[in-house]
């Protein structure tokens, strides 16, 4: 009875450490996500600037899944060629061994029970009193509390387990011994999802001598794999790019963690050769310094082969056309700002088609864009957005969405004035209102991104094109009025200036709108 006692107690803090970290992790993210992200495109340029990103994200959000799903997303969408995202999934893997030194470095060494729970209460506070931009910062308070109050009572229970607990079934001297090691510690890290978890849960065991060194290692090796299978997950149903990115994670980890596991019996005979006292005194340094070892070498390893690695995956997942569909991917919709920037990628294509369609109207260009697509794709984005849920407290997310909204909106409006064939045929074969088709042309070309114009160089374009539309709409009443023009010929006119003008609008809110919807690039 004893025993299950002390066995609830460990799993009872294996669990505390487990919302420590989701709570730790979704804090850090609120109030560090969008930096992050903004930094994953921003100076991921080459696999060695990918690696610092990934190294400082994962560090930083205490999450190498949030950091490799956030980067299949953003390969997903077209924003991250693959070869760019191999350099963040080597640094991921090694920003990951992080909070195993922040628990060697103080989780053994101080009693830190008292003052975690102080973390906790702090926390707690922030998340109820404090306003709502705080918020974050609440969670990983009370998170970086939980995680050392989880640790206490794992090291706790294992005390009590060494007698009942025994490892000898599974000896680090032979291969075979190994291997099944290796396998408990993939066996972990999935059930738990979290490899920190399972890093952390082998100190506590090596802390309170349950496991030797040797068994931790491996251990550790197998949660080095175990990692890769969430994000993994992440890529089902996914494009090719998504598949690359997803299945290249795998290989490396795999890869790496197999060289490390005969790594083992040499580092423990280098410490035993040159500080044999100190790796005594000090095994679980020893342990968190092997793990970072044996990641650090992998990436130094892989980076001069990265194009070789990448023109290998490619080989793997050959290249096959997709469409908006594929990139508009459901399993993004748990990550909103991920989803939004799918939609982000698929609009700036309908905006481009929407342009060469206002060009072929106003007799720019000789194909127009099938707007029966256009239009199965606009409401198939719409139903997409749908999909996308966003806190209002969210600030640039929900601003992104109510944008993305708005240009779906202006969109169809544009499809629909350009299903009028009376003015089509009349701007495509007259001449009239040359001022006015030279603005909106102007126009156009900023909506097609081939000339951007400062914003209040729109409003500027804008006020001209109605100035122009009011102007020609008192002219043709005057010449009707004259006699000068018949009544059927004036209500045309002033049906096309009138088309000029609003046309003119919509771009002029689909700029701003995709300005916001931007920001966060």
């Amino acid at each position: 009875m004893e025993s299950v006692k002390v066995f609830l107690e460990v799993l009872g803090g294996l669990g505390l450490f487990l919302l420590g970290m989701t709570l730790m992790t979704e804090g850090l993210r609120a109030m560090a996500g969008d930096a992050i992200r903004q930094g994953l495109m921003r100076f991921t340029r080459s696999p060695v600037s990918g690696v610092m990103t990934g190294l400082v994200s994962t560090a930083v959000l205490q999450s190498s899944t949030a950091t490799i799903v956030a980067t299949v997303g953003f390969v997903g969408a077209g924003l991250l060629e693959f070869s760019q995202a191999l350099g963040i999934i080597f640094g991921s893997a090694l920003g990951t061994t992080f909070t195993g030194w922040l628990v060697a470095l103080i989780g053994f060494k101080l009693e830190l029970s008292l003052f975690a729970a102080l973390f906790v209460f702090v926390g707690a506070l922030f998340k109820l009193f404090a306003r709502r931009s705080l918020g974050g910062l609440g969670f990983a308070l009370a998170g970086f509390g939980l995680i050392f109050i989880g640790i206490d009572g794992m090291q706790n229970g294992l005390e009590g387990l060494q007698d009942d607990v025994n490892f000898s079934q599974f000896p680090a001297d032979n291969l075979w011994g190994k291997f099944k090691l290796v396998l408990l510690g993939v066996l972990f890290t999935v059930i738990t999802q979290s490899s920190t978890a399972g890093v952390v849960a082998t100190l506590a065991a090596l802390h309170t001598d349950t496991v030797a060194f040797e068994q931790a290692a491996s251990l550790v090796v197998g949660m080095n794999i175990g990692t890769s299978f969430t994000a993994a997950a992440a890529t089902i149903g996914g494009n090719v790019a998504v598949r690359r990115t997803g299945f290249s994670q795998v290989v490396y980890n795999t890869s790496v963690s197999a060289l490390a596991l005969f790594l083992v019996a040499p580092y423990v005979t280098l410490w035993q050769s040159f500080a044999a006292d100190a790796f005594e005194r000090h095994e679980e340094f020893a342990l968190v310094g092997f793990h970072t070892g044996f990641n650090l070498l992998g990436v130094l390893l892989v980076l001069p082969f990265a194009r070789q690695f990448s023109r290998l995956i490619e080989r793997l997942f050959p290249e096959k056309t997709f469409g908006y569909q594929q990139i508009l991917d459901r399993g993004l919709l748990k990550y909103p700002e991920l989803a939004l920037t799918a939609v982000q990628k698929v609009l700036n294509t309908q905006l481009e088609r929407a342009a060469q369609q206002l060009g072929y109207v106003l007799g720019e260009t000789k194909r127009s864009a099938p707007l029966v697509d256009m239009a199965q794709e606009l409401v198939d984005i719409q139903q997409y957005l749908d999909a996308i849920h966003v806190d209002q407290a969210s600030g640039v997310q929900w601003e992104r969405l109510l944008a993305a909204i708005h240009i779906v909106e202006h969109l169809q409006r544009l499809q629909e004035r350009c299903e009028n064939k009376s003015v089509a045929m009349a701007l495509r074969n007259g001449d009239d209102l040359p001022e006015g088709r030279e603005c909106l042309k102007r126009l156009v070309h900023l909506l097609s991104g081939k000339h951007p114009m400062e914003s209040e160089e729109v409003k500027q374009t804008l006020a001209q094109m109605t100035q122009i539309e009011q102007t020609s709409r008192q002219d043709t009443m005057k010449d009707i009025a004259q006699g000068r023009l018949e009544l059927k010929q004036g209500v045309a006119r002033m049906e096309v200036a009138r088309w000029l003008q609003r046309v003119a609008v919509h771009i002029s809110r689909i700029d701003l709108h995709r300005r916001e919807l931007n920001y966060q690039q």
